[in-house]
């Protein structure tokens, strides 16, 4: 199908606020399928690159009693900060649309 005759179809399909765009430098069919085995590859060893980084990093932070007492400290300051947001943005009465299993709020407020 040429270009102009699809745009025209999901033009009607799609409505008024329909755009598209084209990108030149996107490569092709052949390509991205050379791509992706080359990604592939890289994904692997990125992948167990990070293992053997993390775990050197976890084994020498084990034995760091003061990295050990900070972390902990961080953690319980993170638990608080996230109860005392979660407390100050929330309102009595949200009001908004329902749709079976979403909820979207349009409006919130106490009284």
């Amino acid at each position: 199908m040429e270009r102009s005759i699809a745009i025209k179809k999901l033009s009607k399909m799609l409505g008024k606020g329909f755009g598209y765009r084209v990108n030149t430098k996107a490569p092709m069919r052949e390509e991205r399928e050379a791509i992706r085995t080359e990604l592939k590859t890289a994904v692997e060893a990125r992948d167990r690159l990070g293992k053997l980084a993390d775990d050197r990093r976890n084994e020498l932070l084990r034995n760091d009693q003061d990295y050990q007492e900070k972390y902990a400290a961080h953690k319980e300051a993170r638990k608080k900060v996230s109860e005392l947001n979660g407390r100050a943005y929330s309102n009595k009465i949200s009001v908004g649309i329902s749709s079976g299993m979403f909820f979207f709020v349009k409006a919130e407020g106490d009284n």
